[in-house]
């Protein structure tokens, strides 16, 4: 029964419910290793689409817990509320934008792939810019403050996000002070 297996055959005992031909059990064998070769191997059909889901979920948890902060009623006023208030969102944007790099990247054509990269940038630049922000508002420095508000309101990050097809992460202002 073993012959023309040989070995393997020999460490695969002979399924029970059905009589099978040696050469077929090979080919059965061999069928099922090559498709765990193949799932093992990238053949999951992880997509741009898993991504974009796994990515709005991310950003609409963030956004949750953002509009959750009670931001300060003015900026004007650098200081006590603004840096209480920077001092909750910050930890939450750079949440964000660790989970959202440790997301595993989908096969994308090289649009799709350099527009990631810019988001990435952005985000990266709008951590930095609440960084600094929020240093600027301890110090109690308005003009920073109003310089950096600025920039925060010319980043390409939601428009970068919406044309790659993320809809939580690129609603503008989500997390901009004021205007959550």
């Amino acid at each position: 029964m073993h012959g023309r297996l040989g070995r393997a055959s020999a460490l695969c005992p002979p399924l029970r419910c059905c009589v099978v031909s040696g050469a077929l059990r090979a080919r059965v064998y061999c069928a099922l290793a090559l498709a765990a070769l193949v799932a093992g191997c990238g053949g999951s059909g992880y997509t741009k689409s898993d991504f974009v889901a796994r990515a709005d979920g991310i950003c609409t948890n963030t956004l949750r817990q953002t509009r959750a902060l009670t931001p300060p009623a003015s900026t004007s006023q650098p200081g006590g509320a603004l840096a209480a208030y920077l001092g909750q969102l910050v930890p939450l944007l750079q949440s964000e934008a660790d989970h959202l790099h440790a997301l595993k990247r989908p096969p994308d054509n090289s649009h799709d792939s350099a527009t990631l990269s810019a988001y990435y940038k952005a985000l990266d630049q709008i951590v930095a810019n609440y960084d600094q922000l929020e240093a600027a508002a301890k110090r109690g420095d308005a003009q920073t403050v109003t310089d950096v508000e600025a920039t925060l309101r010319d980043s390409p990050a939601s428009a970068l996000a919406a044309s790659y097809g993320l809809e939580s992460c690129g609603t503008p202002g989500s997390t901009s002070v004021g205007s959550a």
